[in-house]
């Protein structure tokens, strides 16, 4: 079980290295050739522009219905403990399976396509930022919990729940 946030934010860091390395080694062979002059050349990146902000209002949508599902964690389930997202900024697994293809396309076709990955960073990210609203306003934390090979959520209060007194508030045996 691991924070919701941590994930889609070491998701975004996996995707935003992937394009830095595909791009510089994409560009070194290629280099990256202008976008078409004229209309199409300035309509390109208002069009991506448009494709963005459509895609971040659908999940908008689709996400805040999947938070609101989520289950609260059971009593005698203790959330693990909060590290530090700076000792892992990325994940590994998820580099070498973006970068390797990526590179590849980049390295034979041209260096644009070393921008692949940009597009799930930019779905990571928003997944992240989503995230953090969603944990203020509720004041609740989401987990990923994995149960039979599916990721379902679940809910956690903010601060920690407080220890298990028995009847005279003495600590348990």
């Amino acid at each position: 079980m691991d924070r919701s946030l941590y994930h889609e934010t070491r998701a975004t860091g996996a995707a935003l290295v992937a394009t830095a390395v595909c791009a510089v080694a994409g560009g070194a062979v290629h280099g990256f050739e202008p976008l078409p002059a004229g209309e199409a050349g300035r309509q390109f990146p208002v069009w991506l522009l448009g494709l963005v902000v459509l895609s971040v209002l659908v999940e908008l949508v689709v996400e805040v219905r999947r938070f609101r599902k989520a289950v609260p964690l059971d009593a005698d389930v203790e959330p693990p403990p909060d590290e530090p997202l700076r000792e892992r900024l990325f994940l590994p697994g998820l580099f070498a399976f973006m970068a390797v293809p990526t590179l590849v396309a980049a390295l034979v076709w041209g260096a644009w396509l070393a921008l692949f990955p940009l597009a799930s960073a930019v779905h990571w990210g928003t997944q992240a930022l989503l995230i953090t609203v969603w944990e203020r306003r509720n004041g609740r934390l989401l987990w990923r919990k994995h149960t039979m090979g599916n990721v379902g959520l679940a809910t956690s209060p903010l601060s920690p729940r407080p220890p298990t007194r028995t009847a005279t508030g003495a600590p348990p045996a």
